[in-house]
C-alpha cells in the first residue's frame, strides 16, 4: 500500500551514522567509525543495543565538555554528529540515524 492511498504523512530520515557489526567466530563486534566507538558481546543485537546507549552517552558526554573536545585533534569533528544526536527525542529516533551493515571479521 502506498502511503499516499492511506493518507499518511511520512517522514524518512537519511542514515547520518554507520554501524558496522562483525561476527568473530562466536562474539560480535559493533563500531561505529565516525565516533570511533567500539562494542564486543555475545549476539548482535547485544553488541548494537549497548552501541546505541554508548553513543547517546557518548554525545551527553561531548556536549557538557565540548570545549575540551573541540580542541582535540581526534574529537572535534564530532561536533555535528554530537548535535544530531542530542536532538534526539527518543531510541526510534536515534536508530533513525543509524545505517547498519553486518561482515565478518576474517584475520
Amino acid at each position: 500500500m502506498s502511503t499516499k492511498t492511506l493518507g499518511l504523512p511520512v517522514k524518512i530520515q537519511l542514515p547520518v551514522l554507520e554501524v558496522i557489526i562483525l561476527k568473530d567466530e562466536d562474539r560480535y563486534c559493533a563500531k561505529c567509525p565516525q565516533l570511533d566507538l567500539v562494542t564486543e558481546m555475545d549476539t548482535p543485537e547485544k553488541a548494537f543495543n549497548t552501541l546505541l546507549e554508548m553513543i547517546q552517552e557518548y554525545a551527553d558526554d561531548y556536549l557538557k565538555r565540548k570545549n575540551a573536545f573541540l580542541k582535540s585533534p581526534n574529537r572535534f569533528h564530532h561536533y555535528p554528529y554530537a548535535l544530531q544526536i542530542a536532538r534526539c527525542k527518543s531510541e526510534w529516533e536515534l536508530r533513525e540515524l543509524i545505517e547498519v551493515r553486518y561482515g565478518s571479521l576474517h584475520l
